[in-house]
């Protein structure tokens, strides 16, 4: 099955700077070309990039794991799209 524009999100995860390495390190092993870009904040820092819907199943599993409690993700639709 082939992936659709419609299907594009723009992922945000959130996470406390001293996961961010740990982090990054756990996207570049996924199977999913990701580029993300990096956001700070006061006491977070945010990792922004696209992604496809059906990546999120292995985006919340990663998540999920123990070096990143307190890490948050959220998506939204590309902007754009209806």
């Amino acid at each position: 099955m082939t992936a659709s524009i419609s299907d594009l999100l723009l992922v945000t995860i959130s996470i406390p700077p001293r996961r961010i390495e740990q982090l990054l390190d756990a996207l570049a092993q996924l199977p999913h070309h990701i580029n993300p870009e990096l956001r700070y904040e006061e006491w977070r820092t945010c990792v922004v990039f696209p992604a496809y819907r059906s990546w999120l199943n292995d985006l919340e599993r990663m998540i999920g794991r123990e070096p990143f409690e307190g890490a948050t993700l959220q998506y939204t639709a590309v902007a754009g799209q209806a």
